[in-house]
């Protein structure tokens, strides 16, 4: 089965000991491409150099919304020349968390239109954290006119209606292990009213790993568990779901990966 992990953190510490172990689990249960987001510019680094360690390895250069008080638009501006790297195949993280961090909203604003300005700078598409934070991500996308440069929203949150308009404008959505849970009625109706062109799996590892490993530390080889999930909801065999997120994958991150060898 050919999976593709589409937003993770395999570089932070929580796998500094067991790494490769955690990478020969994730092959061996068919995870053959990964996607590691970066979240600060030293943490961009990390991820490029753990991309650069392995086949089937790709990253994004961003500065997380929760920063926005440590770091400036211009640092964002200062990564484009990370973006240069061949493994680099979007920009972000970046949008809002109201969740964690409100009261920096106008500094994650600045941030996300510096985040827009490097993604067009170097053609590349964005991946969008929004929490509790709908309105404002969607208003900033459209003043901006960021829709054109495509993206995914990562660990998607919103409701049907919200799918649709995103996907409507280009954009993919990403589903995490939350799928999984009792509590995600919200969600599923979600990826019910998604094209299937449009829909993307991740982990969020080291979080948010699927039922039944809900509360453990995420890794990617748990996403077959996602995946599913996500096949059950759509009626589609699990093989299939995981053909169809994989091209999208390899679609929408088109400029510097190239599609695997299926079989």
């Amino acid at each position: 089965m050919n999976l593709v992990d589409s937003h993770n953190h395999l570089h932070f510490n929580d796998f500094r000991k067991d790494r490769s172990e955690v990478m020969d689990r994730a092959r061996q249960a068919g995870v053959k491409a990964m996607l590691l987001v970066g979240i600060d510019p030293d943490d961009t680094c990390r991820a490029i150099e753990t991309a650069e360690a392995g086949d089937g390895l790709f990253a994004s250069v961003g500065i997380h919304p929760q920063m926005a008080g440590v770091f400036s638009p211009d640092d964002v501006l200062a990564l484009e020349a990370l973006a240069q790297n061949h493994k680099i195949v979007a920009v972000g993280e970046t949008g809002f968390d109201l969740y964690r961090t409100p009261d920096t909203e106008n500094q994650q604003k600045e941030l996300f239109r510096a985040h827009i300005e490097l993604a067009r700078t170097c053609s590349l598409p964005l991946i969008i954290h929004d929490r509790d934070a709908h309105r404002q991500t969607l208003d900033l996308l459209e003043e901006e006119g960021a829709w054109s440069l495509g993206g995914m929203f990562h660990c998607f949150s919103g409701d049907a209606a919200m799918a649709r308009q995103i996907v409507d404008k280009g954009f993919f959505l990403s589903v995490p292990g939350v799928l999984t849970y009792k509590n995600a009625a919200v969600l599923r109706q979600a990826v019910r009213a998604c094209p299937l062109e449009s829909l993307l799996v991740e982990t969020d590892a080291p979080y948010l790993a699927p039922v039944p490993y809900r509360g453990k530390r995420n890794e990617p080889s748990f996403l077959i568990e996602t995946v599913r999930e996500l096949a059950a909801i759509r009626k589609l065999d699990a093989e299939q779901m995981a053909e169809i997120t994989t091209e999208n994958f390899f679609r929408l991150f088109a400029r510097r990966s190239m599609p695997l060898n299926h079989g």
